[in-house]
């Protein structure tokens, strides 16, 4: 028995409704309660498809069998909202041919591999459901003692997560890449200091031999491109941001790659490559055909893992005040 996770994408979402409807209708008709999943469609799906939420297919054996979703910011519950590295486990439901089997606790264990900043998740469900009780302690939850009452719907028990295991870089595998708010470009900032530190290191560059090295960069450059429209995307592992990059259209067709970035415990996984894809989609989305970029000519392994992906090498220039040579680079649709 494989089970696997994958971010949700849009073409499964009808599907997803249906094994929704069918899992939560012995709930719906024992309750018949508005606010049930069984009254939901398609929709439902498509609307937590986006920064706010991670919604998951679960499959087993590359079958679909359930789904599952976590809500990152706004309430968990009527009166509380979702706070700094905590997650609302907001809804799994797994088909009905597929239940009793420890699919359910298995694929909340896979999805909270995803989020790195976690401290705390929380759950609530009907407390008459023993089941449901069973398979979040088999998680590791516990009952807080809270109760959500609501009219014309069941009484509902908060069950708590506490994270007590250091988290594993090496087990996220499904990151996402979302457009950067102002709020959030100085957490861009620290990805890019750790990132380039690694470079300034090799090459021996410092604040009095390089300061205008990307390792250096002040905050107040990243909110000028902000203001300037420059095309900023971070790469999440739940709320935790793990890679940044960004692009400045320079004419009608052509575009620059800025900063881009991995945070160094996330490396060699692929995201770097996926940063630069979503880079690619997004300038011909936009109607361009080109993206350049400058790199240290130096670091061999960084310009040929640019060639392997696509990129030609254009030329190289020295500048006095640079203790290194710069390598231009380009990539044409």
């Amino acid at each position: 028995m494989n089970l696997s996770i994958k971010i949700t994408n849009a073409s499964e979402a009808e599907e997803l409704s249906q094994i929704q409807k069918a899992a939560f209708q012995p709930l719906y008709e024992k309750f018949h309660d508005k606010g049930n999943p069984f009254l939901r469609g398609s929709e439902d799906i498509l609307r937590r498809l986006n920064k706010f939420n991670r919604h998951f297919t679960i499959l087993l054996d590359g079958r679909i069998v359930g789904g599952i979703f976590y809500r990152l910011y706004g309430k968990r519950s009527p009166v509380d909202e979702i706070g700094e590295h905590e997650y609302y486990l907001a809804r799994i439901y797994i088909h009905p041919d597929y239940q009793n089997k420890g699919i359910a606790r298995k694929a909340i264990l896979l999805c909270e591999k995803e989020f790195a900043d976690a401290k705390f998740y929380y759950v609530d469900f009907p407390e008459v459901m023993e089941k449901n009780r069973k398979c979040y302690q088999s998680a590791g939850y516990s009952d807080t003692g809270e109760r959500i009452t609501m009219e014309d719907a069941p009484t509902l028990a908060m069950f708590k997560k506490t994270v007590s295991e250091p988290f594993d870089p090496a087990g996220v595998s499904l990151p996402m890449i979302y457009e950067v708010e102002p709020n959030e470009l100085s957490e861009c900032l620290d990805v890019i200091h750790q990132s380039f530190r690694t470079v300034a290191d090799q090459f021996g560059l410092t604040k009095e031999n390089c300061p205008k090295h990307t390792s250096f960069l002040p905050l107040c450059f990243l909110e000028t491109q902000k203001n300037w429209g420059w095309n900023m995307y971070a790469l999440y592992a739940g709320k935790k941001i793990i890679g940044y990059m960004s692009l400045s259209k320079e004419s009608d067709d052509s575009f620059v790659l800025h900063n881009l970035a991995v945070l160094p415990e996330y490396r060699h996984n692929g995201f770097g490559k996926q940063l630069l894809n979503h880079a690619k989609d997004a300038v011909k989305a936009s109607g361009g055909s080109v993206i350049k970029i400058g790199i240290i000519e130096e670091s061999t392994v960084l310009k040929n893992w640019y060639i392997a992906n696509g990129f030609v090498h254009t030329g190289t220039k020295k500048f006095d005040h640079l203790p290194f040579t710069s390598g231009y680079l380009e990539w044409k649709a």
